[in-house]
């Protein structure tokens, strides 16, 4: 599936996937959750029919999820994809994203974490493919994608991490692995969202938050990802902890960034086609100047 088409989540466990017996009950189920619960568009609460159900196959995702998005809503948020160098990691970091940061947007991701609309992990999935499509345009490929974890407990009150279900919808249009297990949060922070985005309490509540696994091969090219990269310092906190155990971040990707962001630098050509010319390591592939 090329990012171009991008990652829908799967049909829920129904009609296609059960014998015949069994599909009665759960298409009955369905008829009646829809009958109670139209979806709406998460973004403007118009009723919108016959939408795709989230299935039971993603972290987080539950087979009454609905991807609702009206088709005005959707066309809200095309696909723009950009790279950015965030200066404030030490060695700078690549970030890719599949759109600029947007009211419209941070809306979106804010339905999708906060209140309950966990199929939406449809359309955030398909911007956070684009923008790590560019990222290994700009800076090549990766061994490993890992997604910023939560803490445990924040974990448990979201029921699932936003950033691993966007490293899997990554890991299926880019096939690579998705290691969520090589990062760990070791201590609970606040919600960066408490912060500005230029307030340097964001580097502060984050900086040593993150124990990493090392590398178990030669294979030790990990790519980040997150949902939204406002200031970098999540990244960098994260990508720090990687480096220390002996990994070398290749770039880090998310649906959105703010490419206005204090120490963040946009990596363009004039055809539009993102790069990053000194970056690369002569094997190739890395940001870090050959690590």
């Amino acid at each position: 599936m090329s990012p171009a088409s991008g990652w829908a989540p799967p049909r829920a466990r129904g009609e296609r996937d059960l014998p015949a017996p069994a599909r009665w009950p759960v298409a009955g189920a369905l008829a009646l959750l829809e009958a109670l619960w139209p979806a709406r568009c998460a973004l403007c609460g118009t009723a919108v029919g016959d939408l795709p159900r989230a299935g039971r196959s993603r972290p987080g995702l539950r087979w009454w999820d609905v991807a609702a998005l009206c088709p005005d809503c959707e066309a809200r948020l095309p696909a723009a994809p950009l790279v950015l160098r965030h200066d404030g990691a030490s060695p700078p970091l690549l970030v890719g994203a599949g759109s600029v940061n947007h009211p419209a947007l941070a809306e979106l991701v804010g339905a999708w974490k906060y209140r309950g609309r966990r199929g939406l992990a449809a359309p955030l999935g398909r911007l956070a493919a684009v923008g790590a499509a560019a990222a290994v345009a700009a800076a090549g490929g990766a061994d490993v994608l890992v997604p910023v974890p939560l803490h445990p407990r924040r974990r448990r009150e979201r029921g699932f991490n936003q950033a691993e279900v966007l490293a899997r919808a990554i890991g299926e249009e880019l096939g690579l692995p998705v290691r969520p297990g090589l990062l760990r949060r070791r201590r609970a922070t606040l919600q960066q969202a408490h912060f500005g985005g230029d307030d340097p309490r964001r580097r502060r509540n984050v900086a040593g938050a993150f124990a990493a696994r090392p590398p178990s091969g030669e294979r030790v090219r990990a790519a980040l990802v997150d949902d939204l990269v406002t200031s970098g310092a999540t990244l960098a906190a994260a990508a720090a902890a990687l480096r220390a155990a002996g990994w070398s971040v290749a770039w880090s990707a998310a649906a959105g960034a703010a490419p206005a962001a204090p120490g963040a630098v946009l990596l363009t050509l004039p055809d539009g086609a993102p790069t990053i010319p000194a970056a690369r390591s002569d094997g190739g592939g890395t940001t870090e100047g050959g690590r």
